[in-house]
């Protein structure tokens, strides 16, 4: 299956990017792979994947849309995915963590970056893993 790339562009560089889950019978979990590149740099991406529970009627929690808690800002917001914002956010994270576009990075794990930008995700992660 292909999956259409879309564009953001944060402080003049365009980056594209895919949202993509795969549900896991054996363990009843699903993992939202976030696949973020600059323009131009396809080989060197930034991965961050998002190992969850599986909600039985709406799937991958983060692509339906969750309400979570930020310790940040007091506020409970409903955080999905595939809504630019968080996506921005995660390439700013991204990049303070050394990832410039022009270099191979590790997968990193999305919901240690989401506990950074200060949503509590403990109710989430899969007991078992």
């Amino acid at each position: 299956m292909k999956y259409k790339l879309r564009k953001i562009i944060i402080d003049d560089l365009e980056y594209l990017y895919s949202v993509v889950d795969k549900f896991h019978p054996a363990s009843q979990t699903n993992t939202l792979t976030i696949k973020i590149y600059l323009s131009g740099q396809k080989q060197t991406p930034l991965v961050i994947e998002f190992l969850t529970i599986d909600d039985p009627i709406m799937g991958q929690p983060f692509k339906a849309g969750i309400k979570l808690m930020n310790r940040i800002t007091n506020r409970i917001s409903i955080v999905n995915l595939n809504e630019p914002k968080y996506i921005r956010e995660l390439i700013l994270l991204g990049r303070k963590k050394g990832w410039t576009g022009n270099d191979k990075a590790e997968k990193q794990n999305g919901l240690d970056y989401l506990n950074e930008m200060g949503y509590e995700t403990g109710l989430l992660k899969p007991s078992a893993i």
